[in-house]
């Protein structure tokens, strides 16, 4: 099992690495935003991440109170798909093409997101 911690934190930090932080200090730079040295960047990088367990908490919150109203329009799509004869699983569409097709093109990212995936199955089986 500490392999495969091991394993899910490197693949974790390849992600933030490759993936996340070049992202969003592109951003910043876009907004006219530049860290001035690498202690900076880190007090950045540690600020949105604050504010993003803020916004989730707050959408999250938001979420919850329209799932009674979400299940209701999926049940109606199931009996819709159902009398149309295409029911069963239906497919997400891949609504983070872009972020898939970058992860896809760059071998670390991708081996990083198998990585983090065999490492959640490993903890399902281990639970």
């Amino acid at each position: 099992m500490d392999n495969v911690k091991v394993a899910a934190e490197q693949a974790y930090a390849t992600i933030v690495t490759e993936l996340a932080a070049p992202r969003f200090f592109e951003k910043l730079a876009a907004n006219g935003i530049a860290p001035r040295s690498e202690g900076e960047a880190a007090e950045m990088w540690s600020a949105a991440s604050k504010l993003h367990v803020l916004y989730t908490a707050e959408q999250e919150k938001a979420a919850a109170a329209q799932v009674s109203s979400l299940s209701a329009a999926n049940q109606q799509l199931d009996e819709v798909l159902a009398a149309a004869g295409l029911g069963g699983h239906v497919e997400k569409s891949s609504a983070y093409a872009g972020a898939a097709n970058v992860a896809a093109s760059q071998p670390e990212i991708a081996q990083a997101v198998l990585t983090l995936q065999a490492a959640a199955a490993a903890a399902m089986q281990n639970a």
